[in-house]
């Protein structure tokens, strides 16, 4: 019986060495990954991205745990790193846009066209936006970032209320896709393309459209 009492004692023991040994691990990745966001706040503009990858892995991991803290937020205003509301826009940046897209065109701009790509029903990618999205008649890669939030803005404001309505804009949508694709096949940057209920306008820049009939 005393045998069986030492063995549970020392299985209990290493249960207990084996948890503490987890926490200290996962306190100590958090540290290390507060660390690094503290180091790039201080050159926000080039580590922006780095930023958001740390607070993702965080946020996934749920580190913020093993200091106690009961959420990001609560993790983030304890350590006084950066605001929930900046992190959030950090955190869907990175789910969104690949490294080199959003170092290319900035926090804000990048942000915005996740926010415009949000709000845009059947819409393309943030990425698919900056690489090949046109905004107010420029590219959105190079677009104001007021114009792209204007057009986030312009779409939630139309957005459909009743079932028919959404079908309509839904179906909208794919006719417009498929007819930016068609031109973009054919070597014609589209500047806007807007589908009515009986017709189809498209915007084209004079001079390419004229280079284009011409080597027809």
């Amino acid at each position: 019986m005393a045998k069986s009492r030492t063995t549970t004692t020392r299985g209990s023991a290493l249960i207990t060495a084996t948890r503490r040994d987890a926490l200290a691990a996962r306190r100590k990745k958090l540290a290390t990954l507060g660390a690094l966001i503290r180091r790039r706040l201080t050159t926000v503009v080039e580590s922006f991205y780095d930023i958001g990858v740390a607070l993702s892995e965080i946020l996934k991991a749920k580190l913020y745990a093993a200091d106690g803290h009961a959420s990001l937020e609560a993790y983030l205003d304890a350590e006084k790193l950066l605001s929930p509301a900046q992190a959030r826009k950090l955190i869907d940046i990175v789910k969104n846009v690949p490294r080199e897209q959003a170092l290319a065109v900035g926090q804000e701009r990048a942000y915005a066209l996740v926010a415009l790509s949000r709000a845009t029903p059947e819409p393309d990618s943030a990425a698919e936006l900056i690489a090949g999205g046109v905004v107010d008649g420029k590219p959105a890669a190079k677009a104001p970032v007021r114009a792209i939030k204007a057009a986030a803005k312009a779409q939630r404001d139309k957005a459909p209320r009743t079932p028919i309505a959404k079908a309509r804009l839904k179906a909208d949508v794919v006719t417009e896709k498929a007819v930016r694709t068609a031109l973009r096949a054919a070597g014609l940057p589209v500047t806007a393309v807007r589908v009515a209920r009986d017709s189809v306008r498209v915007e084209l820049p004079r001079a390419r459209l004229d280079k284009a009939l011409a080597k027809g």
